[in-house]
């Protein structure tokens, strides 16, 4: 593949954080109200079945990511395997994920500002947030890829205060009873748990700016899934250990945890909480505004999606028109505040893409077995059937989730608008092959 412009700079250790970054924004925080409203203290297993199907679901991808070391990952992936058309549908199913994940974490950061900025509007303080991590973002990786690896370590040593400072005086009465009533809201949360974990499809999306081994840096995939899962778990298990999930369900607060971490931790809890949220939420835009560019720009340079996208800022090396365009949907966001129905149309339109691409890993062992593969998943194909399982149990859960008409309008009218697309400009259309697999 000719020189596509982007420059590598990203070491494993900064691949690490954007990973976990990307993973562990607000929403831990934010919404454990809605979470524990379904499952009760039975999240915790949510989590757990999330993150099972989510490191089978990271090992196929490591294994394509190692064939494919491409700018726009998974729809190289589909292409080869599938041809034009799922790769098309994998892409446009991802633009979709990364375009509600960016507004969603715009609508958090933008509460949590409102919080200590009293008088200027939430929707204001969007804006301004999506213009400057456009601004970031446009100056190049590597100066996001530092912005990441500071954010990320004041996240986690956040979250570990609070999951250490609540484990003192552990009220297991609040997990009782366990499951009672809980079992369908807890299969419910399983997507809504795996978008939670979503972020290591980050590295095939930024693979062209890695400088590290790619047969390395594919092992950060399962690795940084568990090291989440095990954040995750600790602070919902001290939330419902130091209040009863009944009480944190019923909260109104707009971050919930700071009550919680208030019992244990006092008014510096506060302080804390927002320390670890406005960093988790930063590490999260950060990382899908660099995601969701170069999928874009993946995308464009073939011709699949308007050229524009595929332009290289001459200066910083950065696909600056799709950051442009990442940074109108996060203003989008901040005009709209309309938080758990982004994320959960971006839950539906995630397992999608993940779908497609474990379709994707079974076809190419069957249609292309002398590629080469710096990685191969272990205990082929029993690892990939369960992932595939996984990702299409929590798709149809998903969409059980869609609470209103308006979730399904969203939903629905994105998929007739790609569909359309793709008959009226691609389906004629000679792809451009600027990758050769």
């Amino acid at each position: 593949m000719e020189s596509s412009g982007l420059k590598r700079r990203l070491t494993l250790v900064t691949v690490f954080t954007l990973i976990t970054g990307a993973m562990v924004g607000m929403a831990w925080a934010v919404l454990p109200n809605i979470l524990f409203g379904y499952a009760g203290p039975a999240i915790l297993v949510s989590m757990l079945i999330a993150a099972i199907f989510s490191i089978f679901i990271g090992l196929c991808y490591a294994e394509l990511c190692a064939a494919m070391p491409f700018a726009g990952g998974e729809y190289h992936y589909t292409k080869a395997a599938m041809g034009k058309f799922a790769s098309f549908i994998t892409g446009w199913f991802l633009v979709i994920a990364y375009s509600a994940m960016i507004p969603g974490e715009v609508i958090i950061l933008s509460k949590i500002i409102a919080m200590l900025i009293s008088g200027i509007p939430k929707w204001v303080i969007g804006i301004i947030l999506a213009l400057v991590f456009g601004g970031i973002n446009i100056l190049g990786i590597r100066f996001s890829a530092v912005v990441q690896l500071f954010c990320t370590t004041l996240l986690f040593l956040g979250m570990a205060i609070f999951i250490f400072g609540g484990l003192g005086d552990i009220h297991w009465e609040n997990f009782t009873p366990f499951f009672e009533g809980n079992v369908p809201g807890m299969l419910m949360m399983v997507p809504i748990g795996m978008l939670a974990f979503m972020g290591f499809d980050i590295v095939p999306q930024a693979a062209e700016e890695i400088k590290s081994p790619i047969e390395k840096v594919v092992y950060l995939i399962p690795l940084s899934i568990v090291v989440v899962c095990l954040f995750y778990a600790g602070a919902f298990f001290t939330a419902a250990a130091n209040m009863h999930p009944a009480a944190i369900a019923k909260s109104t607060a707009e971050v919930p945890l700071i009550e919680i971490a208030e019992i244990f931790l006092g008014k510096s809890g506060t302080v804390i909480m927002l320390i670890a949220g406005i960093m988790g939420l930063i590490t999260t835009m950060n990382a899908f505004m660099i995601g969701a560019s170069r999928l874009m720009f993946g995308m464009a340079r073939e011709a699949v999606l308007p050229g524009a996208l595929a332009k290289i800022h001459s200066k910083y090396g950065t696909p600056f028109v799709a950051i442009i365009i990442i940074t109108f949907f996060g203003i989008l966001g901040a005009v709209f505040q309309k938080l758990f129905l982004v994320f959960q149309i971006a839950s539906s339109a995630v397992l999608i893409a993940f779908i497609l691409v474990i379709i994707s890993l079974f076809v190419l062992r069957k249609k292309k077995p002398e590629m080469k593969r710096p990685y191969k998943v272990h205990f082929y194909p029993v690892i990939p059937i369960i992932a595939l399982i996984g990702s299409t149990l929590a798709f149809l859960f998903s969409l059980i989730a869609f609470e209103t008409w308006v979730h399904w309008a969203i939903f629905v009218g994105a998929t007739v608008v790609g569909l359309l697309y793709y008959v009226i400009s691609i389906r004629k259309k000679e792809i451009t092959d600027t990758v050769k697999v």
